[in-house]
């Protein structure tokens, strides 16, 4: 993602993160080191339960899985929130070694493999936010 293309965002705090995880001991466990890090973290398991919140509450990051069961995966709910113009940071997350090969996967956000390291989603929430890493401190 160029500078140029980067909208700030206003500083809100905290920010408002919303994880989409279908695998409840992941998404648990993410969810709370980013609340122990100082984030307000939303949850979904689906890409429609994401959807719904995207379209009636701001978030501020969208942390994905993009490959979700159902007639809709997380690869549906970051296009929806690139297609209607949210200001919300994405960062994509996926186990499978095709995710590479999405056509449009980089101009989504940036993408981080599973398994992942949480101190290295916290870096990148941080990043991406603008936001202090209190991985750092």
């Amino acid at each position: 993602m160029s500078a140029a293309s980067v909208t700030t965002l206003p500083r809100r705090i905290p920010p408002t993160i919303l994880v989409v995880e279908d695998n409840v001991l992941t998404r648990s466990a993410i969810s709370v080191e980013l609340r122990a890090h100082g984030f307000k973290v939303l949850e979904a398991s689906s890409a429609g339960d994401a959807i719904t919140v995207l379209d009636t509450m701001r978030v501020d990051l969208l942390f994905v899985d993009i490959h979700l069961p159902g007639e809709q995966d997380g690869l549906d709910v970051a296009r929806h929130v690139h297609t209607n113009g949210m200001v919300t940071r994405m960062i994509l997350t996926s186990g499978v070694s095709d995710a590479f090969s999405i056509p449009d996967l980089d101009d989504l956000g940036p993408f981080i493999r599973k398994p992942y390291l949480i101190s290295r989603v916290i870096g990148l929430v941080s990043e991406s936010l603008g936001w202090p890493d209190p991985t750092k401190a």
